[in-house]
Protein backbone atom coordinates (compact mmCIF):
# COMPACT_ATOMS: atom_id res chain seq x y z
CA UNK A 1 0.00 0.00 0.00
CA UNK A 2 1.53 3.36 -0.98
CA UNK A 3 -0.19 5.19 1.91
CA UNK A 4 0.47 4.28 5.54
CA UNK A 5 -0.30 5.92 8.85
CA UNK A 6 0.77 5.81 12.46
CA UNK A 7 -1.02 7.12 15.52
CA UNK A 8 0.92 8.98 18.21
CA UNK A 9 -1.39 8.74 21.21
CA UNK A 10 0.75 11.01 23.39
CA UNK A 11 0.70 13.89 20.89
CA UNK A 12 -2.79 13.05 19.66
CA UNK A 13 -1.48 13.09 16.10
CA UNK A 14 -1.84 10.88 13.05
CA UNK A 15 1.05 10.82 10.59
CA UNK A 16 0.41 9.68 7.02
CA UNK A 17 3.21 8.92 4.59
CA UNK A 18 2.57 8.58 0.87
CA UNK A 19 5.29 6.85 -1.17
CA UNK A 20 5.63 5.87 -4.81
CA UNK A 21 2.75 5.77 -7.27
CA UNK A 22 -0.61 6.66 -5.73
CA UNK A 23 -3.69 6.01 -7.87
CA UNK A 24 -7.31 6.82 -7.10
CA UNK A 25 -7.99 3.18 -6.24
CA UNK A 26 -5.17 3.25 -3.70
CA UNK A 27 -6.56 6.36 -2.03
CA UNK A 28 -10.08 4.96 -1.97
CA UNK A 29 -8.92 1.68 -0.42
CA UNK A 30 -6.85 3.59 2.11
CA UNK A 31 -9.70 5.90 3.15
CA UNK A 32 -12.11 2.96 3.47
CA UNK A 33 -9.77 1.36 6.02
CA UNK A 34 -8.53 4.57 7.67
CA UNK A 35 -11.98 6.00 8.38
CA UNK A 36 -13.00 2.80 10.17
CA UNK A 37 -10.20 3.14 12.74
CA UNK A 38 -11.75 4.41 16.01
CA UNK A 39 -8.45 6.01 17.10
CA UNK A 40 -8.26 7.99 13.86
CA UNK A 41 -11.83 9.19 14.27
CA UNK A 42 -11.12 10.18 17.86
CA UNK A 43 -7.96 12.21 17.11
CA UNK A 44 -8.81 13.76 13.70
CA UNK A 45 -5.52 15.68 13.46
CA UNK A 46 -3.18 14.58 10.68
CA UNK A 47 0.22 15.41 9.28
CA UNK A 48 0.32 14.14 5.68
CA UNK A 49 3.71 13.77 3.99
CA UNK A 50 3.27 13.62 0.20
CA UNK A 51 6.90 14.38 -0.69
CA UNK A 52 7.76 10.86 -1.84
CA UNK A 53 4.53 10.26 -3.78
CA UNK A 54 3.70 10.44 -7.46
CA UNK A 55 0.02 11.42 -7.76
CA UNK A 56 -1.89 9.51 -10.47
CA UNK A 57 -5.45 10.72 -9.88
CA UNK A 58 -7.22 13.80 -11.18
CA UNK A 59 -9.56 16.33 -9.60
CA UNK A 60 -12.66 14.46 -10.73
CA UNK A 61 -11.48 11.16 -9.22
CA UNK A 62 -10.60 12.94 -5.98
CA UNK A 63 -14.02 14.58 -5.88
CA UNK A 64 -15.78 11.23 -6.32
CA UNK A 65 -13.66 9.63 -3.57
CA UNK A 66 -14.31 12.45 -1.12
CA UNK A 67 -18.03 12.42 -1.91
CA UNK A 68 -18.45 8.66 -1.71
CA UNK A 69 -16.09 7.76 1.14
CA UNK A 70 -15.17 10.75 3.29
CA UNK A 71 -18.36 12.82 3.35
CA UNK A 72 -20.58 10.02 4.68
CA UNK A 73 -18.23 9.52 7.62
CA UNK A 74 -17.17 13.06 8.49
CA UNK A 75 -19.55 15.65 7.14
CA UNK A 76 -22.72 13.69 7.74
CA UNK A 77 -21.65 13.09 11.37
CA UNK A 78 -20.48 16.71 11.79
CA UNK A 79 -16.93 15.63 12.66
CA UNK A 80 -14.22 18.25 12.19
CA UNK A 81 -10.65 17.52 11.11
CA UNK A 82 -7.34 19.35 10.94
CA UNK A 83 -4.69 18.45 8.38
CA UNK A 84 -1.21 19.75 7.59
CA UNK A 85 -0.05 18.58 4.16
CA UNK A 86 3.65 18.60 3.27
CA UNK A 87 4.48 18.77 -0.44
CA UNK A 88 7.65 18.72 -2.48
CA UNK A 89 6.50 19.53 -6.01
CA UNK A 90 3.84 21.25 -8.09
CA UNK A 91 1.70 18.16 -8.73
CA UNK A 92 1.49 17.38 -5.02
CA UNK A 93 0.59 21.00 -4.34
CA UNK A 94 -2.17 20.94 -6.98
CA UNK A 95 -3.67 17.74 -5.56
CA UNK A 96 -3.50 19.20 -2.04
CA UNK A 97 -5.29 22.38 -3.14
CA UNK A 98 -7.97 20.31 -4.84
CA UNK A 99 -8.48 18.29 -1.67
CA UNK A 100 -8.55 21.47 0.42
CA UNK A 101 -11.33 22.90 -1.76
CA UNK A 102 -13.39 19.72 -1.37
CA UNK A 103 -12.72 19.26 2.35
CA UNK A 104 -13.22 22.80 3.63
CA UNK A 105 -16.67 22.00 5.00
CA UNK A 106 -15.24 19.44 7.45
CA UNK A 107 -11.51 20.15 7.65
CA UNK A 108 -9.11 22.96 8.45
CA UNK A 109 -6.16 22.32 6.11
CA UNK A 110 -2.88 24.00 5.29
CA UNK A 111 -0.06 23.14 2.89
CA UNK A 112 3.62 23.33 3.84
CA UNK A 113 7.05 22.65 2.40
CA UNK A 114 8.60 21.19 5.57
CA UNK A 115 7.58 18.76 8.28
CA UNK A 116 8.67 21.29 10.91
CA UNK A 117 6.34 24.01 9.61
CA UNK A 118 3.47 21.53 9.37
CA UNK A 119 4.08 20.17 12.86
CA UNK A 120 4.28 23.67 14.37
CA UNK A 121 0.96 24.60 12.76
CA UNK A 122 -0.72 21.37 13.87
CA UNK A 123 0.75 20.97 17.35
CA UNK A 124 2.07 24.35 18.41
CA UNK A 125 0.64 26.22 21.40
CA UNK A 126 -1.54 28.45 19.20
CA UNK A 127 -2.85 25.52 17.19
CA UNK A 128 -6.65 25.33 16.94
CA UNK A 129 -8.07 21.93 17.82
CA UNK A 130 -10.15 19.89 15.36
Amino acid sequence: MPITYTVDHDRKLITEVWTGDVHGDDLGEYWEHYLQDPEVLKIRRTLVDLRQAVIHFNAYELSVLVGNIVFPVLYDKRLKWKTAIVVGNTEQFKASRQYHALAKVYSDDAIFETIEQASDWLCGPASPKP
